[in-house]
C-alpha cells in the first residue's frame, strides 16, 4: 500500500502513515527499511497490518536527491544569500521575503541591514556546506526549518 509519512518522532522512533486507503498507520523506527531516515512529506510503500505498517520502503517515484539540494541551496545561499534565494529555493516563502525585503530596504539605510542580512546567507553557506545530506534532508527539507 502507499502513503504518506505525516509524522515521525526521533525520540520515540515512532511515527504515523496517512495511507491511500484512508486510515492512518503508526509505525515504528524498526519497520523502515531505507537508509535516508523518515521525514514528514516522505511518500512510502509498505504493508498494511490491522492500525501498523511493517516493511516501509521510500517509494522510488518520489524520491529526492538532498545532495543536489543541498549543494544548490549552498550556492544560492553564497551568491544571493542576502536576497533569501536559497530560501525560496527550499520554499521557505515567509523567511525568504523578509530577507528581501530588509536587503532592499536596507539600501535606502546606509546598508546596514543589507549587510546583516549579507552575514545571515552566509552563515547559512557554511551550515549548508558542513552538514550531510541526511542532516539537510531532515532538518531544512522535511523539518521546515526557516533560519539556521
Amino acid at each position: 500500500m502507499k502513503g504518506v509519512v505525516l509524522d515521525f518522532n526521533e525520540d520515540t522512533s515512532r511515527g504515523v502513515i496517512a495511507a491511500d486507503d484512508g486510515r492512518r498507520y503508526e509505525f515504528a523506527g524498526i519497520n523502515w527499511l531505507s537508509e535516508r531516515y523518515p521525514g514528514s512529506g516522505m511518500h512510502v510503500d509498505f504493508e498494511a497490518a490491522e492500525t501498523s505498517a511493517e516493511n516501509i520502503y521510500l517509494d522510488p517515484c518520489y524520491v529526492k536527491h538532498p545532495e543536489k539540494e543541498r549543494i544548490t541551496a549552498a550556492l544560492l545561499a553564497f551568491f544571493f544569500g542576502w536576497l533569501g534565494v536559497h530560501k525560496f529555493y527550499l520554499g521557505h516563502r515567509q523567511p525568504a521575503a523578509i530577507m528581501l525585503c530588509v536587503s532592499l530596504g536596507g539600501l535606502l539605510l546606509f546598508a546596514i541591514p543589507t549587510l546583516i542580512m549579507m552575514m545571515v546567507g552566509f552563515i547559512e553557506f557554511i551550515i549548508y556546506v558542513t552538514s550531510s545530506d541526511e542532516n539537510f534532508d531532515r532538518v531544512y527539507i522535511h523539518g521546515n526549518r526557516d533560519w539556521f
